[in-house]
């Protein structure tokens, strides 16, 4: 049974994508040497994304980092996150994170948010930067890439990290191919 915060989440998913789809443009970033991940505390979703490309691509080809855009005190991935990625293969017990004003998104050659708000956010402090401002699942393969955002798993189940973790993969996957 779907519950009433599900179908709220869904239908602002679901207008979020229609706004996003509609205004960014789709301008190829052509061989990026840098690639920055940004969610909301760096702990989870943007965190893995990083360790998942750089398992994926050549350390000296290209510079991945990630940072959250409300981070107030550095922090540790949660243990289901830990736990789930380790499944993966990834280690990402070391990983603290970090804000935006400690990652260098002027210099970043590509620069991909989880959520719309993430977008939104990062289009009004970079505006001369919004064609490397991209969703990161619009590189997810069809018809996953019809929603924009993939939700926080922060505070959940394990089941719910392998899900998001599974998504921030197959379009990580697709951005690794097109680059």
């Amino acid at each position: 049974m779907i519950t009433k915060k599900q179908c709220r989440r869904w239908i602002k998913n679901i207008a979020q994508s229609v706004l996003y789809h509609s205004s960014c443009s789709r301008a190829v970033v052509n061989n990026p040497r840098s690639v920055v991940f940004v969610c909301k505390g760096n702990v989870c979703r943007s965190a893995f994304a990083e360790y998942f490309m750089k398992a994926k691509v050549e350390a000296s080809t290209m510079h991945i980092r990630s940072c959250g855009l409300d981070v107030r005190v550095r922090s540790a991935a949660p243990g289901a996150a830990l736990s789930v990625a380790r499944r993966k293969g990834l280690d990402l017990e070391d990983h603290l994170s970090k804000g935006v004003e400690l990652c260098d998104l002027e210099n970043a050659d590509l620069i991909i948010a989880m959520e719309y708000w993430h977008y939104r956010a990062l289009t009004a402090m970079y505006p001369h930067k919004k064609e490397s401002i991209r969703l990161l699942r619009e590189f997810a393969p069809f018809p996953e890439n019809i929603l924009c955002n993939i939700n926080d798993p922060f505070g959940q189940d394990e089941s719910r990290f392998e899900k998001c973790f599974a998504q921030i993969e197959r379009a990580v996957s697709n951005v690794c191919a097109k680059i």
